[in-house]
């Protein structure tokens, strides 16, 4: 395989898998060996033992080990016992902490959904193929790969770098210290946006001031935090209906701009938001 690979930041990988795959222990001991940290739902946390439906106790572990939970009555029991609550927190926990996700065949519905949120999220995610119970699947193609070994898994992570927002930012040296700083620092990229989008200088320029004349009106300078969660749903909202009427895949983009950001150099201002060194202190602000 011919690559070209970047120097390693350890990723942050969930591996779906089966209880009932021999070959998982060696896949996670292939990525932890390639400097990745791993998530295994065998081993979740130092003395946490994994998921199995015999304890959530009831008609499940009446069912012996490994067959819990076959028949509806005792499923419907099972999943709302406090250990199945227990162990889809550990689970979902680190689906939410991972920045790929990887999924080992064979393996079976759990897995595959594991599979499909952490794919929905945008995350890197791979497809290791298993001779043993193969069976081709078209959906795989919205993975970022489909490989037949974990070699080729840990290449082809080396050319990209993680798309994990949260982990850029705190590792470029941003901080959340003053809310605003942030928000001024989206308005800086609003406006871009609507320049991009054709809007005129005094189309910009009126809106800004009605907003502003607005804000006046109802008293409300001086910050709400109970209002922040609302008007940032409304800019969300927004952007989700721009990406959509504008034909953007939000995914692709924003994991192609990510790799430009990793590359960057950074700064924080006063209020921890990030900009480009050269920027910082001027009113224009910089792009990211």
């Amino acid at each position: 395989m011919n690559i070209t690979k970047l120097p390693i930041k350890p990723r942050r990988i969930y591996l779906a898998s089966s209880w009932r795959n021999p070959t998982q222990p060696a896949v996670l001991e292939a990525l932890r060996a390639a400097g990745h940290e791993v998530y295994d739902f065998r081993n979740p946390a130092p003395g946490q033992k994994g998921f199995a439906w015999r304890d959530c106790g009831g008609i499940a572990a009446q069912d012996g080990p490994g067959t819990g939970a076959k028949t509806i009555p005792a499923y419907m029991e099972a999943i709302r016992s406090e250990r199945a609550a227990d162990g889809f927190a550990f689970d979902k926990a680190a689906l939410d902490w991972c920045d790929t996700c990887v999924l080992a065949l064979p393996c079976g519905r759990s897995a595959h959904l594991e599979l499909g949120y952490a794919c929905g999220q945008g995350k890197d995610t791979y497809v290791l193929l298993h001779e043993d119970k193969f069976e081709p699947e078209l959906m795989y193609l919205l993975n970022t790969d489909i490989c037949t070994d974990v070699d080729q898994i840990i290449d082809l992570m080396a050319t990209r770098q993680p798309y994990d927002i949260g982990r850029w930012f705190a590792e470029s040296g941003g901080r959340y210290i003053v809310p605003s700083a942030h928000a001024l620092r989206l308005l800086h990229e609003v406006v871009e946006l609507c320049v991009a989008a054709g809007a005129t200088e005094e189309e910009i320029i009126q809106c800004t001031a009605g907003e502003l004349g607005k804000a006046a009106y109802r008293s409300e300078y001086g910050g709400n935090p109970d209002e922040v969660p609302i008007e940032w749903a409304d800019c969300a909202i927004l952007l989700k209906v721009f990406e959509n009427l504008a034909n953007i895949n939000g995914h692709q983009v924003m994991r192609n701009k990510l790799n430009v950001l990793w590359d960057r150099k950074w700064a924080p201002d006063s209020g921890g938001a990030l900009y480009r060194p050269a920027t910082i202190g001027q009113e224009t602000g910089g792009e990211v």
